[in-house]
């Protein structure tokens, strides 16, 4: 799979080998981004390698990583629609997403 660690790569990344368009590529991306691709990937009944590629497809110039962040924010975001917003001060959907993805020490 691959693994975690400092150096030039940063702390806590992850190294993953996958295939797009058939041909084999690294992806190195934080635990809680391959979290929420693995869970898409289930949700949608599609493997990961098959995701990438629909993804790759569609990302003109932007680099392969970035462009997994932004569909993952993009698929959490459609499917949530409106729901789980407050007008007034932090809602519950916005403070489990500040506290899973950003915890306080």
């Amino acid at each position: 799979m691959g693994g975690t660690g400092g150096g030039k790569d940063g702390p806590g990344l992850l190294c993953r080998n996958v295939k797009v368009s058939g041909r084999r590529t690294s992806l190195r991306m934080e635990p809680y981004i391959w979290d929420s691709l693995k869970e898409i990937c289930e949700r949608e009944r599609l493997s990961l390698n098959e995701i990438c590629t629909q993804i790759d497809e569609r990302r003109g110039e932007s680099n392969l990583t970035a462009s997994i962040r932004v569909f993952i924010v993009s698929y959490y975001r459609t499917a949530i629609g409106n729901r789980g917003f407050s007008e007034g001060g932090m809602s519950p959907l916005l403070q489990r997403a500040m506290d899973d993805a950003v915890p306080l020490d």
